[in-house]
């Protein structure tokens, strides 16, 4: 499946044909006959919180320096009247260079999330930093924080838009992304508004075994999963005090290694192995709903 690309907002972006067709397909299958308009691209300013640059200087930035950024953000949402919930979706380490990204991740999850009412925010936190990667050198630990700017830059402009509940917008990512929802969703928020709720898939929860949250968590991971053990997830769930709320779920599936939820063979990329789970990825999709109607974030009407 090929992509098209477009400059007309000052930078290239993807659009898939696939996925505009899941969501359609999606969406009429729920009754609702109003139509999914394509992927637009919006390009969003950043805002600083947990890091004071845009372009930090790091090696996998090149070593450049800004102050000021932007997003590029792919915008998926039914063409209804009315406001409707959103979540910020947030790509891995890989970033969103590969077609497999948007074919195997994105598009099922934003027609998922269509199909029962929800707009979607699809942001590349790399491109614009000419970043290629972080899965490798040591870096991945330092840009779960930075990334939550991102999300939280993204929730702001969502919030501005007339077709957006800026009550129900949550965030949800995989990977690096879902270490990203942790980092979000921590309790010291550098950002005056908070999210409803945050979905975290193999997040590496090492950073985050201490971590008390504002906000709803579920996190989704595998026992077989190397590159983000599923020990640390525990060991955070754990430390949570009794009682505590709001709510950190965990659930750890016995056989899903990374990437359980992309429809792809074994394989190694950059010394990382991934894999596939369909049963935990229809298990996933199902709490995944589930969740979010729970903290109100699916609409009434389409609540499972």
């Amino acid at each position: 499946m090929s992509k098209q690309t477009s400059t007309a907002t000052g930078f290239r972006f993807p659009l898939s044909h696939f996925a505009i067709a899941v969501l359609a397909a999606a969406v009429l299958s729920c009754g609702d006959t109003s139509p999914v308009a394509a992927a637009e691209a919006v390009s969003i300013p950043w805002r600083a919180g947990n890091s004071p640059l845009f372009q930090a200087g790091t090696r996998e930035e090149q070593g450049q320096q800004a102050a000021e950024g932007a997003l590029p953000v792919w915008i998926y949402r039914r063409e209804a009247t009315g406001r409707v919930p959103f979540v910020v979706l947030l790509h891995g380490c890989g970033g969103l260079r590969h077609d497999a990204m948007w074919r195997r991740w994105v598009d099922p999850w934003v027609a998922l999330l269509a199909a029962n009412g929800i707009g979607a925010a699809v942001v590349d936190s790399f491109t614009p930093r000419g970043v290629e990667q972080v899965c490798t050198g040591g870096v991945v630990a330092n840009w779960p924080a930075r990334r939550a700017d991102d999300a939280y830059s993204v929730q702001s402009w969502l919030t501005q838009q007339p077709y957006v509940d800026a009550r129900r917008i949550a965030v949800m990512g995989m990977s690096n992304g879902g270490r990203t929802v942790l980092a979000a969703l921590r309790t010291t928020l550098a950002h005056p508004a908070p999210f409803a709720a945050g979905i975290a898939l193999y997040p590496g929860c090492q950073s985050d075994v201490d971590s008390r949250f504002y906000a709803p968590v579920l996190v989704l991971i595998g026992r077989a999963d190397t590159v983000a053990p599923a020990s640390y997830c525990e060991a955070m769930q754990h430390a949570q005090p009794a009682g505590a709320a709001p709510r950190l779920d965990l659930v750890v599936y016995p056989n899903a290694p990374h990437t359980f939820d992309m429809a792809l063979p074994d394989r190694v990329n950059l010394g990382m192995r991934l894999g596939y789970d369909a049963e935990a990825t229809a298990d996933a999709r199902r709490r995944a709903i589930e969740f979010l109607a729970s903290q109100g974030v699916v609409p009434p009407g389409r609540r499972p």
